[in-house]
């Protein structure tokens, strides 16, 4: 899958710090992209594993520290990946160094970036930190365009915005039928993968966490109504300004994304996972229960990504209107993605999996034209909406063509 990141990492100069959450590809992107000459892995029992030339083997510490410096004033280029593990007393070592060659640190937590960049770390000013998440849904779709229809691609981008999943997916079939027969053990190892973003943190998984992850995925997104619901629980104190604390962790972790809320209840945030699949598998395992094993139908699951397309298209459509995506909640649905600039809304999109009668496109319309959004426009999976009141009108094949036009573009 083509990914714009792999050309900002290709042109960088200098010394780098790439990170993010834990499996969303920057060890294959390191790999792919950097013409590295050797790659130093750092582990749990804190020893590391050497790569170089086509043979691997496995050193302390001190050993492979001197290797990676070596390589360095030779002026070759050294990836050290799982950064975060490596202990602060060796920092100095390598800072010694600097210019010579080119380091590329690769972390997978904010933690390690708020270390290197502390007022006393030797390595702050020595490096640039480049962010990677999981796939941009552009790319995702971009990709996935060029082997399945329209509408299918636009689904299975969702799913495989999480990049570990991909040898996994079977595209001959759909999505839903995918997430359906695999819930359970999609469970198992989201769960596992957010135990790592803890453990990397030095945090535990406590049940509090869990806790807010599982409200997120069930839809809750105002911490007013996080605390509400975890208060009783005994989960936690402080009412909304500590659930706002307890988000404000995950989101510098990649688990949450905070999003502008417009005209929604008195709400100027909106809170909600990062990853469309850690959001979905969350929800059917919170319904459902599949990581005990409960079957979960894949017209279920259908029903459930409906909301994770409205995120992924909100991507997609601030993208291409250079802007920053956001939400409109109110019990009467009808705008379901916002676009700002500058703080103000400039467009806003019903969106929809499927079909658009023309009675629903026109309530929609009269929704946004009614909180005077300056642009509006109707989104559909399945076919092109109706032409209502002169509004723009995407079907799947347009929003293919977005996403293939963005795709093209350089990362900023």
């Amino acid at each position: 899958m083509r990914r714009r990141e792999a050309e900002l990492i290709r042109r960088a100069k200098g010394w780098l710090l790439v990170y993010g959450r834990r499996k969303v590809g920057k060890t294959f992107l390191l790999r792919r992209e950097i013409a590295w000459d050797l790659y130093a892995t750092v582990t749990r029992s804190r020893d590391v594993l050497l790569e170089s030339g086509g043979v691997l083997e496995r050193s302390g510490l001190e050993e492979g520290v001197r290797r990676v410096v070596e390589t360095l004033r030779n002026g070759g280029c050294a990836v050290v990946d799982e950064f975060q593990r490596l202990p602060e007393a060796y920092w100095d070592l390598l800072a010694l160094v600097h210019p010579s060659g080119k380091l590329v640190l690769s972390g997978s937590s904010f933690g390690v970036v708020e270390r290197v960049f502390s007022r006393r770390s030797p390595l702050l000013g020595l490096v640039n930190p480049i962010s990677i998440s999981i796939v941009s849904y552009a790319d995702a779709v971009a990709s996935l365009a060029s082997r399945l229809s329209a509408e299918k691609a636009l689904l299975w981008a969702v799913v495989l915005r999480d990049p570990w999943v991909m040898p996994f997916a079977d595209l001959s079939r759909g999505p839903a039928e995918f997430v359906a027969e695999s819930a359970g053990k999609l469970a198992i190892a989201c769960s596992g993968l957010v135990g790592e973003v803890f453990a990397e943190e030095e945090r535990k998984l406590t049940t509090l966490y869990e806790a807010v992850l599982r409200l997120l995925a069930e839809g809750y997104w105002r911490p007013s109504e996080i605390a509400g619901a975890l208060e009783p629980r005994g989960l936690l104190e402080g009412g909304a300004a500590a659930a706002v604390g307890v988000l404000e962790k995950m989101s510098k972790m990649g688990l949450v994304r905070k999003l502008k809320a417009w005209k929604s209840r008195g709400a100027r945030v909106y809170y909600r996972h990062c990853s469309p699949l850690l959001s979905l598998v969350y929800y059917l395992d919170q319904k459902f229960s599949v990581s005990e094993g409960y079957p979960v139908d894949p017209e279920s699951v259908r029903s459930a990504m409906g909301r994770e397309v409205e995120y992924c298209v909100a991507e997609l459509m601030a993208e291409r209107d250079a802007g920053i995506p956001g939400f409109h909640v109110s019990p009467e649905g009808g705008v379901d993605v916002v676009v700002f600039k500058g703080g103000r809304p400039v467009a806003g999109y019903g969106v929809k999996v499927g079909v658009i009668e023309r009675a629903e496109a026109r309530r929609a319309v009269e929704k946004m034209r009614s909180l005077g959004l300056p642009r509006a426009g109707l989104v559909s999976l399945r076919e092109k909406p109706p032409e209502v009141g002169g509004v723009e009108a995407l079907g799947p094949v347009d929003l293919v063509a977005v996403a293939r036009r963005l795709s093209r573009k350089e990362t900023p």
